[in-house]
Parts: C-alpha cells; structure tokens; sequence
C-alpha cells in the first residue's frame, strides 16, 4: 500500500517534442528518395513507351518499305488547297496494337471531319509518359478550331513527337503560285529529318546510321500553359497542340531547331517564323518532365537518354533564333559560312555526314 500513490513513469513535453523533430527529420530524409524511386518507375516506363514505338516503326517499314509519312496533307476543296491530315501515330496505329482505332478512321474524308471524332477522341496510353501530368486531360475544341462545329468534339494528346530534323518546312499549301500540281520541290529537299509532308524516307537513306538517328522524342504535354494571350498563337497553347492523330507540326512532329526543355532556357513565342507555321519554341522543341533530359528513339530500336547540357548550335540571346542562320527570299533556311551543327542537331539528320561519338552524349 505505501507505493499506491508513486506517480507513472512517462514523457516529458521536451521528450516528445524531440521525438516528434526526430521523426520529422527521418520523413523529411527519406520523402526525396521515395519521390526519386518513384521517377525512376515513371521513367523506365516512357522508356518502354518509347520502345514500343520504335519496334512498332521496324514492323512498319519492314511491311510498306518505308517510315511512315509525317503528314498526310489531305485536299480541303472548300479551301482549294491542302492542309493538314492525319500523323505519323495513327499511321502506325496496327503496328502497336490499336488496329481498332486505324480500322475506325475514314481516309477517305479530309481529316479534320466529324467522321473522325471518335478517331480525336480516342485514348492512347502508349503515347502518355507517366510523368506527364496533364497528357491525359481531353478537350472539346471550340468552333473555329480546325472542326466541323459539331459538339462534343473531344481531342486526345501525345508526349510523343517525331523527328523532322533541324528545321520544317511548310510544304503542305500547294497548288500556291509557283508548284500546282505538288509541294515546292526546293523546300522538300531542305528537310533532312525523317518525316515531314507526305514523306516517303526509307532506310537506305538514312546514311548517318539508324544508330545515330533519332526517330522520335519526347514533348511534355504538362509545360505547356492553358490561359488567355494576347498573342493568338500562344493562348490555350495546352488544349490546341500536342493532338496525338493528327500531322500538325508541333502536334505530331519536333524539330532541333531549338535545345530541348526550351522553357528552362527561352521565352515562349521565341522565332516562330512562317516557315514553320509561326508555332514556337515551346510547342515545336523536345521536351519532358524527368530531371536533366528527354528520352529519344532511335531509328535502330534503342531508346537513350539525352542530357539537357548536350551540345546544340548557340542561339542569339536577343531574338533566339540560331546564331549564323536565316530565311532567304524564298523561304529556304541558309547556313552562314562555318556554321555547324551541335551533337544535338547532328543526331536530328538522317544524311548530314556527321562523326558523332557516342561519348558526346
């Protein structure tokens, strides 16, 4: 009975207070490695994308004999020239196990029809890098945006872009004034990627290597912004680009033109010349949301991963656009004398000539 009123052993306020701060500190140590492992999945997941794509563009030209076409530039008769069709994914759609989705489209209609609603609206979980966060929203575009008018007219989005090369050229606006009865000749033979306007690239034309030639990259759907602009070309950039079925360039198809992850380096609107449709930097460029790169596809089936520090051609910091290179009176891109290439834009071409070792990037 003498111990009955012996008070119980517990914690002092500080003890706990200290436990608490301990916990904390543990939490707080390893929350960046559980987001890092978690990256690391989303990462080797867009890898296995990637893959996916580029044994799906072997079986494809093993069964045509070449790459797919980077657009397909249908005739819109009540415009009297042709604009843009349908892209390079849903030309290979059967070779990745969405058949359904190819047998579903009507080629025989321009593409931007009410036939293919259901073709917009289709939901490609290949073509989404998990790390992409926004890719999986859809939209209902409103009138006046490439549609019909008929509502609703949902679009699906890629994080996937093909290759044009250094530079696009906007070929598809034939007959114009001087070529009618096909795309400008001149401009064609500019494009040293492997899809762009009606393109037709077969493997024995790619003598850089299908090693050293990038087939396809990433464009992180997320970075870009879904707001009111003043400038038109750059409101509502989200909703309006990256659509996954289409061979809109900046939709479907990337130049090297500038680095990759413009919006850590650029402002947005930067150099969007005519040439290219007026699209910019931000829309046109590679891009992804995994720390210091983008994953690419080569032309062989690899799938490598690609530094932001790479070298690329220097830009003008004024005006963005690259340091030695303009548009002439016709349209065409010039080179200024002594203007190279950066490891970058070298892996972007099919035929440059370019030694590039695999220890530059």
């Amino acid at each position: 009975m003498r111990h009955a009123n012996r008070p119980r052993p517990g914690f002092t306020l500080i003890e706990l207070l200290v436990v608490i701060a301990i916990i904390a500190v543990l939490i707080a140590l390893l929350l960046p490695a559980v987001q890092s492992a978690r990256e690391a999945a989303r990462r080797a997941q867009c890898t296995n994308n990637m893959k996916q794509l580029g044994l799906a563009l072997a079986n494809y030209e093993s069964s045509t004999g070449s790459l797919p076409m980077g657009d397909s530039n249908d005739w819109y008769p009540e415009w009297g020239q042709h604009w843009v069709g349908h892209g390079v994914f849903l030309s290979m759609s059967q070779a990745f196990e969405q058949g359904q989705i190819y047998n579903a489209t009507n080629f025989s209609t321009p593409f931007f029809r009410d036939e293919q609603r259901t073709v917009f609206a289709y939901a490609v979980g290949t073509l989404w890098c998990p790390s992409d966060p926004t890719v999986m929203e859809k939209f209902d575009i409103p009138d006046g945006n490439y549609v019909s008018g008929s509502h609703p007219y949902y679009v699906n989005y890629t994080s996937y872009t093909a290759n044009c090369g250094t530079w696009f050229q906007g070929t598809r606006n034939y007959p114009d004034y001087i070529y009618s009865a096909g795309p400008n000749p001149t401009r064609v033979a500019q494009m040293n990627g492997l899809f762009w306007n009606c393109s037709s690239v077969k493997l024995a034309s790619i003598t850089d290597g299908t090693s050293n030639t990038i087939a396809f990259g990433e464009h992180a759907h997320g970075l870009l912004k879904d707001e009111y602009n003043d400038n038109y070309d750059l409101s509502y950039e989200r909703r309006y680009w990256h659509w996954w079925c289409d061979g809109g360039f900046g939709d479907t198809m990337f130049t090297t033109m500038f680095p990759m992850n413009p919006q850590k380096k650029l402002q947005d609107g930067t150099w969007a010349d005519s040439n290219n449709g007026g699209v910019s930097a931000y829309i046109s460029s590679a891009s992804s949301f995994h720390p210091g790169g983008c994953n690419y596809a080569f032309v062989d089936g690899s799938v490598r991963f690609l530094k932001d520090s790479i070298d690329s051609w220097a830009l003008n910091p004024a005006t963005g656009q690259p340091n030695g290179l303009s548009i002439d009176g016709n349209g065409l891109y010039i080179l200024a004398p002594g203007m190279r290439f950066g490891v970058y834009q070298a892996l972007s071409t099919r035929n440059g000539g370019e030694v590039v070792s695999a220890d530059t990037y």
